[in-house]
């Protein structure tokens, strides 16, 4: 997170004063690639059965890492000056989808058994790969668009906002507990051998 947060100062250093768009958004991905591995835990395994449930461990790393963020954004934003109002809404909009999206990347690749507790390592590719298909397709069917589209400003913003707000979705389904789902398994599977009263012998 350090990396990427020196790295974007570094870009609107050398952009300052020039258009805002290009400077940010590279400055939004970088930093949403850093704040994936705010999910890393290497102890994971080990905490799988820990009484504090996995969304408590991830919303306390969460509470001391997303305000910095944004006050970074805000800060960085600020020197680079945009436009327009407009301008600002949409980058701080996309800044927010990108961030949202990249919590969900490492949320659920932290849970699988090739990265686990390691999520943070598939969001920075993952996020690539997904903003060069949504490039790929015409403008009017990106979903993460970077430039223009027909409709304007508006169908920037409602995007990114649908993008944040799926992404919020899929990262607070993928911090459910793993231990109370195995619980409620085990208890699925108890109730189920339970024998019924015709078997039950007199």
């Amino acid at each position: 997170m350090a990396v990427a947060a020196l790295l974007s100062t570094v870009i609107v250093a050398v952009r300052h004063g020039q258009s805002a768009a290009g400077p940010m958004q590279a400055t939004a991905l970088l930093i949403a690639a850093g704040v994936g591995f705010t999910l890393d835990d290497p102890a994971a395994d080990l905490l799988a059965a820990s009484p504090t449930p996995l969304w408590r461990r991830r919303s306390q790393r969460l509470a001391l890492v997303l305000p910095a963020t944004a006050l970074l954004w805000f800060l960085l934003m600020s020197w680079q000056g945009a436009a327009d109002s407009d301008e600002v809404w949409a980058l701080g909009l996309l800044f927010a989808g990108l961030v949202a999206l990249s919590l969900a990347i490492a949320g659920v690749a932290g849970r699988t058994s090739w990265l686990p507790g390691r999520g943070g390592l598939a969001a920075p590719p993952a996020i690539l790969i997904l903003v060069f298909l949504s490039t790929a397709l015409p403008p009017n069917l990106r979903p993460l668009p970077f430039g223009d589209l027909p409709g304007g400003w508006t169908q920037i913003d409602i995007r990114w906002a649908t993008t944040a707000v799926i992404a919020a979705a899929v990262f607070c389904l993928s911090s459910r507990d793993p231990a109370a789902r195995s619980r409620a398994r085990r208890h699925a599977r108890g109730f189920g051998a339970q024998p019924s009263s015709l078997d039950r012998p007199e």
